[in-house]
C-alpha cells in the first residue's frame, strides 16, 4: 500500500518546484506580523517586507518606532508564535510619514 500524499505535501512540493516557496513564506511572515501589530500593538506598524530572516516593518511616527524598538524582542516571539516556528530574528524599522495603508 502507498501513502496518500496530504494537499499541504502536494503544495509544498509544487511551490518548492516553481520557485515560489519563498515568496509564500514572505507573504505568511508578513501576514503574521500584520496581525501581531493589530491585536497587540493597536497597529502601530505594518509589514513591508521579509527576507531571509529579517522583517521590515513601517512604522507611522518616530517615538512610535522608540517604543517598538523597546518591545522588538516581544514582538519576535509573538510573531514566530503566530508562525508555529522560529523564522524570524530580526526587524529593521522604517519611519515612513507619508503615504501608510490603512488595514480593514
Amino acid at each position: 500500500m502507498t501513502r496518500q500524499e496530504s494537499i499541504s505535501d502536494i503544495l509544498a512540493r509544487n511551490l518548492n518546484r516553481s520557485g515560489l516557496a519563498k515568496a509564500a513564506s514572505a507573504a505568511r511572515v508578513c501576514a503574521a506580523a500584520d496581525g501581531v501589530s493589530k491585536s497587540d500593538f493597536e497597529g502601530l506598524f505594518q509589514a513591508v517586507s521579509f527576507r531571509t530572516g529579517t522583517l521590515k516593518i513601517r512604522v507611522k511616527f518616530p517615538p512610535a518606532a522608540y517604543l517598538l524598538k523597546l518591545q522588538k524582542n516581544e514582538i519576535v516571539d509573538k510573531i514566530n508564535s503566530k508562525l508555529g516556528r522560529k523564522l524570524l530574528v530580526r526587524i529593521i524599522f522604517v519611519i515612513s510619514e507619508g503615504k501608510y495603508a490603512q488595514g480593514g
